[in-house]
């Protein structure tokens, strides 16, 4: 039984045992504990045969013995099952194996650091980093043997001995080389917020380093000129083959080139920080980015999902890998993208409301991007939704009465999700611009203030509103002097920030006031 690392603390699952002689009559029941061996014995009787039942449980070896015996030859016959109330998959891969295993590094993983940065607690990040880093040593492994490929790789699903390899199972779940290519995003992404430099150049660059590596090497000549992904899946979904068959296995889906192209710029971007812009893999990279296939917009003036306009026969599919460089990513934006920006919109409502409390607060995060308040706030009634507890519902998602958010069954993922899509409503930011209030529902939340929340390029953000209106904002950057464009709706003001000095803006965007830090 493989546990997903962000899940460690709920019990995976159940192995059920059935015995055909579980209702007869038993006596002479015997239980006893050996404090010296740590072993459990069970002993009792049906009819002559005497059966015996020994267990033991070692944490350094992360395993659970069970040895199941008789007195008498074959009377011991049983049916194994697992079960779980966590979204699972059980494969039989042989006669004397059962496997369980709990998704997934294509969203559910990554959903639960969202807000780390934003909601200004980075120093959250870090088990994911140590993660990563076991990741990377199987991972090169993984790529040598499977791929003949250098640097790392990782697959759709891993546990906490950070498994590496393909999923067994069906190929919409097992082909997608991804999962480590999107985790090491928040490599680059810690460091945007946090300007830690020996963070970039001792854990964030070796590991991205790895990373691009087994993706230039992944990369294959396709159509046109572009390189392309071969096999290509969009995680968990499928399409309708030309032939009318149904299919998940193609090429160059677009979650798979948005990811490459967000790692491939993080790599650039950290190369050109830590003067290491003359090595073969940033020129290997120079060349590869723009023959990266482009973002393509369907027939229905969609984002296509996969590189051909396929039918989708589950149009309102959990998934919203396409509108990854959106969310999470940042390769479209509302500035430089506006025709790919509307397609994203136009997903968003062919995908349609319903869904998983991690899909609900994906949308949110969305509609926020978008600036679209109306759209993001409904999400957020979409979420709150009450789930009474214990009883089977007709919908996916919503919130328990305790707040916690339902799968249903809970999964804590939607609630860091929901955490992060809120702060996207309140602020946004570049590495050289702030975005105040840019999906507020006005008429909703018409008064309210937020304080602490930090953007990218180091700076710290509290900001106050008033009849659905700014009322003052204030910022403050502790490490670094820069220039940093303030928006708050249609208006724009250009800011020298110095490190140490606290700014006061009004609705204006005037600054008011200036102070040093801690006065």
């Amino acid at each position: 039984m493989f546990s997903v690392s962000h899940k460690v603390y709920q019990p995976l699952g159940n192995v059920n045992l059935e015995f055909g002689a579980s209702n007869q009559a038993y006596d002479s029941y015997k239980r006893e504990l050996d404090l010296h061996t740590a072993t459990v014995v069970v002993t009792y009787s049906i009819g002559a045969v005497q059966y015996t039942r020994e267990h033991f449980c070692s944490n350094p070896h992360q395993v659970i013995v069970t040895k199941i015996s008789a007195n008498t030859p074959g009377q011991v016959s049983c049916t194994l099952s697992l079960s779980s109330q966590l979204e699972n998959n059980v494969t039989d891969t042989n006669s004397n194996e059962v496997v369980m295993e709990a998704p997934h590094l294509n969203i559910n993983l990554q959903m639960n650091y969202w807000p780390a940065l934003p909601c200004n607690l980075s120093e959250c990040q870090e088990p994911l980093f140590d993660f990563l880093t076991f990741l990377a040593v199987n991972g090169n492994k993984t790529a040598k043997v499977n791929y003949q490929a250098s640097g790392w790789v990782t697959h759709h699903v891993s546990d906490i001995w950070a498994k590496s390899s393909a999923f067994l199972k069906n190929p919409k779940h097992a082909v997608w080389p991804m999962g480590g290519a999107w985790l090491c995003t928040h490599l680059w992404e810690h460091y945007q917020f946090s300007l830690d430099k020996d963070f970039l150049e001792n854990k964030a660059y070796p590991l991205l380093e790895g990373c691009a590596t087994f993706l230039v090497d992944w990369l294959i000549d396709g159509p046109g000129g572009h390189l392309e992904t071969n096999p290509s899946t969009s995680p968990e979904h499928a399409f309708v083959a030309p032939d009318g068959q149904p299919a998940s296995v193609s090429y160059s889906t677009t979650m798979d080139i948005s990811i490459i192209r967000e790692v491939f710029s993080a790599v650039l971007l950290s190369a050109e920080v830590l003067g290491k812009s003359d090595t073969d893999l940033v020129k290997n990279i120079k060349k590869a980015l723009p023959r990266l296939p482009p973002i393509q917009i369907a027939r229905d003036r969609t984002i296509m999902e996969w590189a051909l306009d396929f039918q989708d026969p589950e149009v309102q599919h959990r998934h919203l890998s396409h509108l990854f460089g959106l969310y999470p990513g940042h390769t479209i934006t509302m500035e430089k993208n506006t025709n790919i920006c509307e397609a994203v919109a136009n997903s968003l409502y062919k995908r349609g409301e319903d869904g998983p409390g991690w899909s609900t607060t994906w949308k949110m995060a969305l509609w926020a991007r978008l600036f679209n308040s109306e759209n993001a706030y409904r999400m957020v009634l979409k979420l709150i939704t009450l789930v009474p507890p214990g009883e089977k519902v007709e919908f996916e998602g919503g919130l328990y009465n305790n707040l916690w958010t339902a799968h249903p069954p809970f999964q804590i993922d939607a609630n860091f999700g929901f955490t992060a899509a809120i702060a996207e409503m309140l602020l946004q930011s570049t590495q050289n611009d702030l975005y105040l209030l840019p999906a507020l529902p006005c008429d909703k939340w018409p008064r309210g203030c937020v304080k602490g929340l930090r953007a990218r390029g180091d700076v710290t953000v509290n900001i106050c509103w008033d009849e659905g209106e700014l009322e003052e904002a204030m910022l403050w950057s502790n490490h670094r002097n820069s220039v940093t464009r303030l928006h708050y709706g249609e208006r724009v003001a250009t800011l020298r920030v110095c490190s140490g000095t606290v700014y006061k803006f009004n609705r204006g965007l005037k600054c008011l006031k200036a102070w040093t830090l801690g006065k």
